[in-house]
C-alpha cells in the first residue's frame, strides 16, 4: 500500500506481506504469524519493530504487545470490543462476558503488559470507520 511505499522510498526496512486466515483474522493465527516476521529478522531487531495494524490487525498489533517487546505500536481504526458481531467474536481478541457470572469479563486485554513492552503508541481514528 501507500504507507509501504512511502517507506522502502525513504529507505526504511519495512515487511508488508499477505496474512494467513484473512478472511476469519484469528488471533490464534496472526499473532504467532507476526512473531515468525519478528524472529526472522537479523540481531536483535525483533524488539525494534514498530507495527502497524488496521482494524484486525491492529487488535493483532495489541495481542501481540502483551506478549513480546517492540518499539512502538501505530492502530489504525481500532476496536475495543466484537460490537456483537459473532465472526469478530470469533476472532479470539475482544473480552468476552462469562456467562451467569455478574458481568466478569474472559480474555481481558492486558493493558499493564503493553505498556510494558511498548513505550511508543500512536492511534488514528475516523468518524466514520
Amino acid at each position: 500500500g501507500e504507507l509501504y511505499s512511502a517507506l522502502k522510498e525513504r529507505k526504511i526496512p519495512c515487511i508488508c506481506q499477505d496474512f494467513p486466515d484473512s478472511l476469519h483474522a484469528r488471533r490464534d493465527r496472526w499473532v504467532p504469524f507476526l512473531r515468525s516476521l519478528a524472529e526472522g529478522l537479523p540481531g536483535d531487531e525483533a524488539s525494534n519493530i514498530i507495527l502497524v495494524g488496521h482494524s484486525s490487525g491492529a487488535q493483532a498489533a495489541l495481542r501481540y504487545a502483551e506478549l513480546y517487546p517492540l518499539h512502538g505500536c501505530v492502530l489504525v481504526s481500532a476496536t475495543y470490543s466484537d460490537l456483537g458481531d459473532k465472526h469478530e467474536r470469533a476472532s479470539g481478541y475482544y473480552p468476552q462476558k462469562i456467562k451467569g457470572s455478574d458481568g466478569k469479563e474472559e480474555n481481558q486485554y492486558l493493558f499493564d503488559k503493553m505498556k510494558e513492552n511498548c513505550k511508543l503508541w500512536h492511534q488514528f481514528h475516523s468518524d466514520n470507520d
